[in-house]
């Protein structure tokens, strides 16, 4: 009978308390016109202090190269600060480990590099309903890769989200 109870208590617990964990899914548009899939799973530690799980993954071709493969991998920091009863912004900030296979066009050179970045960026949030909310945010990877006979200045380090969130 206790375990009953307890389970009651902490449900309903939860349920009052708002969500207590989120996923999401976006689409990312890199500063150099790069194309990338974003998906991501968070979790609130302490009020509105969460932790999130991140994986982004190239969806198209950088021009220099006829085969780009990049996936960054990343834990966040974060923290949703409501504005209003349907917009709240989520700064960001932590670490991202970026992998990244490439094929230089015309030749058969084929680079791999990869490298662990702070990373930090901010969204806005409006929240459709207490479940689903839609967001546009912006984050920031540094400089991700020092490939010697690459010019990387011209590649994805930046880019701009917008997409859905899943408050669980």
């Amino acid at each position: 009978m206790k375990k009953i109870i307890m389970s009651l208590v902490l449900a309903g617990g939860l349920a009052m308390a708002g969500s207590f964990a989120q996923v999401g899914l976006g689409y990312s548009q890199g500063d150099e016109e790069g194309n990338f899939a974003t998906g991501f799973a968070g979790i609130n530690v302490l009020g509105n202090i969460g932790l999130r799980l991140e994986y982004t993954k190239n969806i198209s071709e950088h021009a220099e190269f006829s085969k780009e493969d990049i996936s960054r991998y990343g834990l966040f920091a974060t923290y949703t600060l409501p504005l209003t009863s349907s917009f709240s912004i989520t700064p960001k900030a932590g670490l991202t480990k970026a992998d990244g296979d490439f094929t230089v066009k015309d030749t058969v050179q084929t680079v791999s590099d990869s490298s662990t970045e702070f990373t930090y960026g901010l969204e806005a949030n409006y929240h459709y309903n207490d479940n689903i909310a839609l967001f546009v945010g912006y984050t920031d990877y540094g400089k991700e890769f020092d490939i010697n006979s690459i010019d990387t200045s011209k590649m994805d380090t930046k880019n701009y989200t917008f997409g859905i969130k899943l408050d669980i």
